[in-house]
């Protein structure tokens, strides 16, 4: 990465350790990858630098760009700093990712202030992901309200956003780890190019169970499914989608913006390739598992 890097950008400058000062007229960002930082020069970097950068690597921006208590935030799950809350108040991440569109924070801010009130706060981490902390009361958010949220968002300011919805825990020492890998898991979906907007560790398990799973069981799925239907995207996107909504043919056909019939006609052809059946759980949940593995290896 190094090497590559310098080539592009003549003042890239490897850190070893989380920077204590803003470094003047440099972009600083973080490898969350390799735990470490690096530095570019403004002057190097064009519209089209940055936005790729960003994408790829997150933004360490000065201190003083921000309000104290997003600072606060950031230093207590980015690198264990004190809690901004009690240790006994339990809060959960929710992560935005508004990819390499340009939005303007404080009406994000604003709106998002008013959307969910004083039990929200929304707090950016670059200048293209932010995080939504919750604590956790009596009338918790519900995923609707989310959608909802990411809806208003389109509506008024033209943003498609993705979000993960994290799991609430203690604010305590072990929860920068805890969104640390939730966190990881937001990043693999975006690169895998997970269907739907809204992930949670429900709608990712799938994904990381695949991308866990021995090579002797992907030769299984390779050979008993992927090798019969010829990586027959077409079907495979089929079975994904019927699977990732509930079985319910007339839902999946919707989100594919295709007949029912059309729909039918491929899971069934699907089961006359594989002589798997999709209506008996153990078999649809091996077809997913080759849905997700065919991603893997179209990437």
């Amino acid at each position: 990465m190094e090497k590559e890097l310098f080539s592009l950008f003549p003042s890239f400058q490897l850190i070893t350790e989380h920077p204590a000062k803003p470094a003047k007229g440099f972009f600083v960002f973080h490898h969350a990858e390799k735990e470490c930082w690096f530095k570019i020069h403004k002057k190097d970097v064009s519209k089209r630098d940055y936005n790729l950068l960003t994408a790829l690597f997150t933004e360490i921006k000065p201190e003083a760009d921000m309000p104290s208590a997003s600072r606060k935030w950031l230093a207590y799950l980015e690198h264990g700093g004190e809690p901004a809350v009690p240790a006994e108040t339990e809060i959960r991440v929710i992560q935005l990712s508004f990819g390499e569109q340009t939005i303007e924070q404080k009406e994000i801010q604003e709106a998002s202030c008013a959307f969910f009130g004083t039990s929200v706060q929304l707090v950016f981490s670059s200048s293209h992901e932010a995080l939504l902390i919750e604590r956790k009361t009596c009338t918790a958010h519900e995923p609707e309200s989310f959608s909802s949220y990411m809806s208003a968002l389109e509506s008024d300011f033209y943003i498609k956003a993705r979000i993960y919805i994290g799991k609430f825990q203690r604010a305590d020492s072990r929860f920068p780890a805890h969104f640390a890998t939730e966190k990881e898991w937001f990043r693999k979906a975006s690169a895998n190019g997970s269907a739907g907007r809204i992930y949670t560790m429900e709608t990712l398990f799938p994904l990381h169970l695949t991308d866990q799973m021995p090579s002797h069981m992907k030769e299984v799925l390779v050979k008993e499914v992927l090798t019969p239907l010829g990586y027959d995207q077409e079907i495979l996107q089929t079975v994904r989608a019927f699977f990732e909504n509930g079985f319910n043919a007339s839902v999946a056909s919707k989100k594919l913006y295709i007949h029912r019939n059309t729909l039918q006609y491929r899971l069934n052809k699907f089961q006359e390739i594989t002589g798997i059946s999709l209506k008996d759980f153990n078999g649809a949940l091996a077809a997913y598992c080759a849905s997700m593995l065919a991603q893997e290896h179209k990437a």
